[in-house]
């Protein structure tokens, strides 16, 4: 049997959480009751001082309105989920500070200058930005045929990557996009809404296609990733067909999942995948 005065204790990682709405509260609901041995949830962050106080209270933490108090115990990474306007807003404070951040609204890092001013930040501080698998998955092949790529040009090969994203949603999940311009669309007829490019797709979209820019971040980019957006009625689920080819390889990807019962423009899945992305942080072994 170990002696008492041999045991290791273990050092929690902190953790807080940028957003109260659907996705937080099962993000900090995994934290508290899943991965309790290796993670403490020091605050969450919310617009409104009821909503922080509501949240705050149901998973035993710190109730923030200020960046600056999610920030003040110092947690290693802050976990957004708040959309792609609040990560654009807290990101840099968040990374100059020397905190990591775990993005769900990938659609953020569209903005090239941005994100450029993150990574200078990454690079000052030595923090990092996980981007979150979300919905989908398939990160890892994606970036093996990328750097296949990066390989086959430095060769004088022009070896093309491509992807291409099809969405397939209920017209709840995307009426009040600003790409629909005010149009509500049809409950009964099948439609296409959007057909462009990844980088098209968020600035009209930015609530419906972070998995789509995540994915072409992660392989083709933005400007070579073709992305449509299909409103259909007769959907339960939210859809995304993927195709990717390059490198003497072809990838098709096909997920689907049920949207949030609180947020009909996200999955559940997205919320596990930053749980399941915590955990691995934690573990000694890791699967990319």
């Amino acid at each position: 049997m170990e002696e008492a005065g041999c045991r290791k204790s273990v050092r929690l990682r902190r953790a807080a959480i940028l957003g109260a709405g659907a996705l937080g509260n099962l993000i900090a609901d995994g934290i508290v009751h899943d991965l309790q041995e290796s993670w403490q949830l020091t605050g969450i962050m919310a617009r409104s001082q009821a909503h922080a106080e509501k949240a705050a209270e149901e998973f035993g933490t710190k109730a923030c309105t200020k960046l600056e108090d999610l920030l003040a115990p110092q947690p290693e990474v802050v976990i957004e989920a708040a959309g792609v306007a609040a990560a654009a807003m807290h990101g840099e404070k968040i990374l100059s500070s020397g905190c990591s951040m775990i993005l769900l609204s990938a659609g953020a890092l569209a903005d090239e200058n941005l994100a450029n001013r993150w990574k200078e930040q990454c690079a000052r501080t030595g923090s990092k930005i996980y981007v979150a698998s979300g919905a989908v998955g398939g990160f890892d092949i994606l970036q093996a045929l990328r750097f296949r790529q990066k390989q086959l040009a430095r060769q004088g090969m022009d070896e093309k990557l491509s992807l291409v994203v099809d969405n397939f949603k209920a017209p709840a999940s995307l009426n009040g996009a600003p790409g629909l311009a005010g149009r509500k669309l049809s409950e009964t007829e099948r439609e296409e809404v959007f057909k462009g490019t990844a980088r098209e797709a968020i600035a009209g979209f930015p609530g419906n296609v972070n998995v789509a820019v995540a994915l072409s971040l992660a392989s083709a980019g933005l400007d070579e990733t073709q992305v449509s957006i299909v409103s259909d009625p007769s959907m339960k689920e939210n859809r995304h067909s993927c195709v990717a080819e390059g490198a003497g390889v072809r990838v098709t990807m096909d997920f689907a999942s049920l949207p949030d019962p609180n947020n009909p423009r996200s999955s559940s899945l997205s919320a596990w995948s930053v749980l399941a992305l915590l955990d691995s942080m934690a573990s000694p072994v890791c699967f990319f």
